[in-house]
């Protein structure tokens, strides 16, 4: 901490013997275990507790706990202009409506140290913290991108946004790095004949996704510390010689692959008829794969994996709009009771007190409240308000 010889005292004056002081540095361990949301409301106690949640090594420390035992939240784009954040544990329901544009914000698949880009029709895009509603439009004219993700570089601490467009509506892709903080976007790569790319998942300091070229699968991957794009072929990705759709996700702080097998059908002793879903994750190395579940599930229904926490799975079936908990250890399969509104995409997303408002001016970043609003820089009209 910053100063650990700072302690909490009861100021009662009937409370003479002091008994209740707290060193700084329990009262920093015990609110790593607290919700964000409760930390912040904290902050009115006194001066230290406001100070301490603004500590770097606290936000990192309150993160890395949150990754680890916290329920990973939804971030959801609804149909409307309206993005949800629900917490899963509580399953509480907290949105925050996009004023000025009538129009739908598209999210990531994963997101990074609980911030997610956002982009609308326009083009323009910014960076969401939805714990803290802090808010910040990314640098640059509007260009239509194909890919934008963020990621965080381990070795000199800074986040970085990497996009991929194709200014030329040819096969060609350039591929382009922005440090947050900074105006100048680099170029880091180009790649060329891609179809399509399926995924933009986070993990440990790398992106993946899997990219379809001429009727090829194989396994991108960009690393936000080298900056350098990889690839792995299907013969290398064990995952991607199986017939089925796959789904990129996080398994544990690994990368995963869910492959809904579409050459093997299961039959019940009824004769009913399941699909097999299988979850692999990746070891030590792009080319070193294990498979680790096998899900026997409904036939003729697209699942798609939101998270995997304990020994439960949470799917979301796109054509009934419902969730659904599928129980690793008794292999059992049931919906989850929710009222979830229509998604246009929805993004596991931890819990956060990250804040990168020392990377911007005023002008570029606001903290988005209950009664106020987010103000988009440079007359761009954007309003962020609290919709119960």
């Amino acid at each position: 901490m910053d100063n650990p010889n700072h302690c909490i005292r009861n100021t009662n004056p009937e409370n003479k013997g002091g008994r209740d002081s707290m060193p700084s540095d329990v009262l920093a361990d015990i609110l790593t275990r607290l919700p964000a949301k409760m930390i912040t409301r904290l902050r009115v106690v006194n001066k230290l507790w406001e100070s301490i949640p603004k500590n770097s090594s606290f936000i990192e420390a309150h993160l890395e706990r949150a990754k680890k035992y916290a329920k990973p939240f939804l971030l959801l784009s609804e149909e409307d202009n309206t993005i949800t954040l629900i917490n899963t544990d509580t399953w509480e329901k907290t949105s925050m409506v996009i004023n000025g544009h009538d129009d739908k914000f598209n999210l990531p698949n994963s997101c990074c140290d609980g911030l997610v880009c956002l982009t609308n029709k326009d083009d323009r895009s910014m960076i969401l913290n939805p714990t803290t509603r802090e808010c910040f439009m990314i640098p640059g004219p509007p260009i239509r991108t194909n890919l934008l993700e963020l990621g965080f570089d381990s070795s000199s601490k800074v986040y970085k946004v990497l996009r991929v467009s194709n200014p030329k509506l040819d096969e060609n892709y350039i591929w382009e790095l922005l440090t947050v903080g900074s105006t100048l976007w680099r170029e880091v790569g180009t790649t060329t004949g891609e179809d399509f790319f399926i995924g933009g998942i986070y993990v440990k300091g790398i992106v993946y996704w899997v990219a379809y070229k001429e009727g090829e699968r194989s396994l991108l991957s960009f690393d936000f510390k080298e900056e350098r794009l990889s690839s792995a072929s299907a013969s290398t990705c064990e995952p991607l010689r199986s017939d089925g759709y796959e789904q990129l996700l996080e398994v544990r702080g690994s990368l995963g692959m869910a492959i809904t097998r579409e050459d093997i059908t299961i039959y019940s002793p009824d004769e009913e008829e399941y699909q097999l879903m299988e979850i692999w994750v990746m070891g030590d190395g792009i080319n070193s794969w294990s498979k680790k579940y096998s899900l026997a599930l409904p036939a003729e229904v697209y699942f798609e994996v939101l998270f995997l926490k304990a020994k439960k799975i949470l799917l979301h079936n796109k054509e009934d709009n419902g969730l659904y908990y599928y129980d690793l250890e008794n292999h059992l399969f049931g919906p989850k009771e929710f009222d979830l509104p229509r998604l246009q995409s929805c993004t596991p997303c931890v819990e956060s007190l990250v804040t990168l408002k020392d990377r911007f001016s005023p002008m570029d970043l606001v903290l988005v409240g209950s009664g106020g609003g987010l103000q988009g820089t440079q007359g761009d009209g954007i309003d962020v308000d609290k919709a119960e």
